[in-house]
């Protein structure tokens, strides 16, 4: 994308968004749950000081004025919007009314924010902001409210949901507060010419070597009688499948003050957080499935690219990781019959944390090697996403799980507020979700959080393709032996 009102979207945002035109994919969400002592609105209604910051956060990040022609083909083209109804893009609840009040009320949002399909995509952005108010009464003084930002995969990425939230926080705290000039009505007026974010094809210099392209070629092209001997097949849940595309969460909590325990362990091991969970799933999925049926599984990682752009001709404010966009490449890991027969001989802490560790040196290999030789080089290879994504119907998943880590964003006051001072909005919590992924992973593990705050972990994935047991004895896995952790317990 480029300084223009229209533009061709690269590789990446077309893989996007064919899938949201086919129903297999809707959003990414980030729920960050916001507090602000009463005294500080001096007297303004919540509402109107929420829409004037967020038609401020649309102004200041060009992709969210932008709307989608052509979804359903294979060149669909951004357009500047010339204004936006901010109506469509915001919403505020009022939590004991509409939802409840409690945290499964807003897993059950969240579920229904996820199946939800971005209406006249064309000239409407494909984002929307809903608000939860906690307490419209509070009596300690403090207003606490969920925020849930969902925006379509094309616009964004899940690190650019977390830059949402900061840009907003900071306009939230910013000492003048009024409306943009921009806005009268409700609608919000883009004048002029936008300068859109490069798309990473530009920022990132992929390089591809023969032998990796005529591997990937082959492996995805070549007929499999001619392949000889294959490994077994992770398993990875139900074979895709369209219908119903229904989205399911669980939600796992690292409380704050068990967070800096977590991390330590973390580094005492020689490893990652990131790489911590995937064992940790391994572990779940490798003493609950049975030998016979599930013989090898095999993960998937996003990777950020933000730290790998070189052609930075369009510096944003704060450096590129504050970009807003679709960044993103992803590293694949199988795990074979050896590791998983181990794990079921009897679990130790020993076997979960060298399994961490040596996902955590191979993954670093995998980056230290990047950009060369990254899949996301290859996209432009594909000539009808709708065509290849509907080509998968009716086989198997390629990964059992994915483990999608935004890291921790600041949640302090932000600018304009004294440092020490207790007035102001801040950030309390984060929790990234994903929706059904018709033919991704059958479950995705999505890591947020705030810095000296918890960390949160939302598992979700399409109703159908695997047995909510095995999900919820997952996430209770997850919060046992991540429990024993925090507290400074054996693992196992």
């Amino acid at each position: 994308m480029g300084p223009s009102n229209s533009a061709d979207p690269e590789t990446s945002e077309i893989f996007s968004s064919s899938r949201h035109a086919l129903g297999f994919y809707r959003c990414v969400a980030n729920t960050c749950r916001y507090s602000v002592p009463l005294a500080s609105l001096r007297g303004r209604a919540i509402r109107h000081v929420l829409e004037s910051a967020v038609a401020s956060v649309v102004l200041a990040i060009p992709s969210l004025s932008v709307g989608i022609v052509g979804e359903d083909t294979s060149s669909p083209r951004f357009v500047q919007q010339p204004s936006v109804n901010i109506g469509h893009h915001f919403e505020c609840l009022e939590a004991g009314v509409e939802l409840g009040g409690q945290e499964p009320d807003l897993l059950r949002l969240l579920e229904n924010q996820h199946d939800q399909s971005w209406l006249d995509v064309e000239h409407r952005p494909a984002w929307k902001l809903t608000v939860v108010i906690r307490d419209v009464a509070p009596k300690n003084g403090l207003l606490v409210l969920d925020a849930v930002f969902a925006v379509h995969h094309a616009i964004a990425d899940g690190r650019s949901t977390a830059v949402f939230h900061a840009r907003l926080l900071d306009k939230l705290n910013r000492p003048q507060s009024d409306p943009p000039a921009q806005l009268s009505g409700g609608i919000l007026d883009i004048t002029g010419t936008r300068k859109l974010v490069p798309p990473q094809e530009q920022l990132v210099k992929f390089t591809t070597s023969w032998g990796f392209l005529v591997r990937t070629l082959w492996r995805e092209l070549g007929p499999a009688w001619f392949q000889g001997q294959q490994d077994a097949a992770p398993w990875t849940g139900e074979p895709i499948t369209r219908e119903a595309c229904r989205t399911a969460l669980r939600l796992v909590i690292i409380p704050a003050a068990a967070v800096p325990l977590v991390l330590a362990a973390c580094r005492a091991h020689q490893t990652t957080l990131t790489a911590f969970l995937h064992s940790l799933a391994l572990a779940s999925f490798a003493s609950r499935l049975p030998a016979e049926a599930a013989g090898a599984f095999r993960s998937s990682t996003p990777i950020d690219l933000r730290s790998f752009i070189t052609n930075n001709d369009d510096p944003q404010p704060g450096g590129n990781r504050s970009r807003f966009g679709m960044f993103v490449s992803g590293y694949f890991h199988t795990y074979d019959t050896p590791v998983l027969t181990a794990l079921r001989e009897g679990l130790s802490e020993d076997k979960i944390w060298r399994a961490a560790a040596d996902l955590r040196r191979d993954m670093k290999q995998h980056l230290d090697n990047m950009p060369r030789d990254d899949i996301m080089g290859m996209l432009g290879y594909v000539t009808d996403w709708q065509k290849f994504w509907l080509s998968k119907v009716d086989k198997r998943r390629q990964d059992t799980w994915e483990v999608s880590n935004i890291g921790s964003m600041p949640g302090g006051h932000g600018h304009g507020v004294a440092e020490g001072t207790t007035g102001g909005w801040k950030i309390e919590r984060s929790i990234m979700s994903q929706g059904a992924t018709v033919a991704g992973a059958a479950v995705s593990i999505s890591v947020a959080g705030v810095v000296e705050g918890e960390i949160s972990l939302a598992l979700g994935w399409q109703e159908g393709t695997i047995e909510t047991g095995t999900v919820d004895g997952l996430a209770e896995d997850l919060r046992t032996w991540l429990g024993r952790l925090g507290r400074g317990q054996p693992l196992v």
